[in-house]
């Protein structure tokens, strides 16, 4: 038998790929991408068994660890995918074992769509985000950026209450609840501003210290796998920039020829290569990692993608020279995709100053609000 080098977490991503590949044309990528998501593609997503990966067999799902999932986010990000897919991959994995575990998975399942109303997009921009509280008359608040809320059959709502933390289920068209959405830079979200007004809260699905445990959890992974994504965009780009400069021609020679152009293109493959391996090194140690050590991990990884996929794309930009910033070209799609992950829970400078406080002050401290840093992209009102 032929020696392979195709490891069980490798083999994860293999048809996802194939799928894409064989499925999702230009034209398809560019309709899915104008409005942000595909219900279509949703469908074959979880009839495939995309959702069910991360989920505890007890529950019916196959029971993989969150991190051999990296090269399949990795591969979300080559391919451009929109949608919620890191809500509906990580949400079941998370809340599987809690009362609506089985509620999740068959949501998903069937191509529905989760989302989640968290205060924690941002480190730095909380107050801005906004805030959602839980009194004995319900869940009062609003939460600004809230991806897919307006196509979403159940939401997740993290509140703060007297006695710490709760993570609450809402259906939509509760009553008490307001979803406006908002117009999206993001071709791989849609957005929507949230209030509730004395909604009804149900059972929290966790309360206290456990509910604090698992939206650091939530937190955590949503950074590595996005991280992953943007390791998988700044793939993109660099193959696709490879191409172009060994057919573009400039006073009589292809401008890959030129050494401007090759430094470049090495620096931005070394980058892409170290990104690459840290995003996949950093899933399979997170995967033994729980507390503040999980925390800073992941607070690491998606640092550097964040600022390495940016820096990529803009050097991709530049190699492609004007045709990069035109509508035709598939560029400008990654590019924006490339912004807006990079400051969903945090961008570089965010989680620098995070790993500085989780490192130093402690969980327990206070994180700094605004101090200078940019507010979290993706979104107009």
């Amino acid at each position: 038998m032929a020696k392979t080098d195709v490891t069980p977490a490798d083999a994860l991503d293999i048809p996802v790929r194939d799928y894409l590949t064989r499925a999702v044309d230009a034209d398809r990528r560019s309709a899915m991408l104008e409005r942000g998501w595909s219900a279509d593609l949703l469908r074959d997503a979880a009839a495939q068994g995309w959702f069910s990966l991360a989920v505890p067999e007890e529950v019916g799902g196959l029971g993989i660890a969150l991190g051999e999932l990296a090269p399949v986010f990795v591969a979300l990000g080559e391919h451009l995918v929109p949608g919620p897919l890191l809500e509906n991959v990580l949400l079941p994995a998370l809340f599987a074992d809690t009362a609506v575990g089985e509620r999740l998975v068959a949501t998903v399942e069937r191509g529905g769509v989760l989302a989640m109303a968290d205060p924690g997009i941002s480190c730095a921009w909380s107050a801005e985000v906004g805030r959602v509280r839980l009194t004995d008359r319900g869940l009062s608040g609003s939460i600004g950026l809230v991806r897919f809320a307006a196509q979403a059959d159940l939401l997740l709502v993290v509140a703060d209450a007297p006695d710490g933390p709760h993570v609450c289920l809402v259906e939509p068209g509760a009553a008490g609840l307001f979803v406006e959405e908002l117009d999206s830079a993001d071709p791989g979200s849609r957005f929507a501003r949230v209030t509730f007004d004395e909604c009804p809260a149900g059972q929290p699905l966790a309360a206290g210290a456990a509910a604090t445990e698992l939206v650091g959890r939530l937190r955590a992974w949503a950074r590595l796998l996005l991280a992953c994504e943007l390791a998988g965009i700044a793939r993109h780009l660099l193959t696709i920039t490879l191409d172009y400069v060994q057919q573009r021609k400039q006073f009589g020679r292809v401008i890959g020829s030129y050494q401007v152009v090759q430094h470049t293109l090495a620096t931005m493959h070394a980058s892409t290569s170290s990104l690459h391996n840290l995003c996949l090194s950093a899933a399979a140690d997170a995967g033994d990692q729980v507390g503040r050590e999980l925390e800073v991990t992941a607070a690491a990884a998606k640092a550097y993608a964040s600022e390495t996929a940016r820096q990529v794309s803009e050097d991709a930009l530049q190699m492609h020279g004007g045709i990069g910033f035109t509508a035709e070209h598939e560029l400008h799609w990654y590019y924006k995709r490339a912004l807006a992950a990079r400051t969903w829970y945090g961008d570089e400078r965010e989680l620098e100053l995070e790993i500085g406080r989780l490192l130093i002050l402690g969980p327990d401290a206070v994180p700094p609000q605004n101090g200078g840093l940019r507010q979290p992209a993706g979104a107009t009102s």
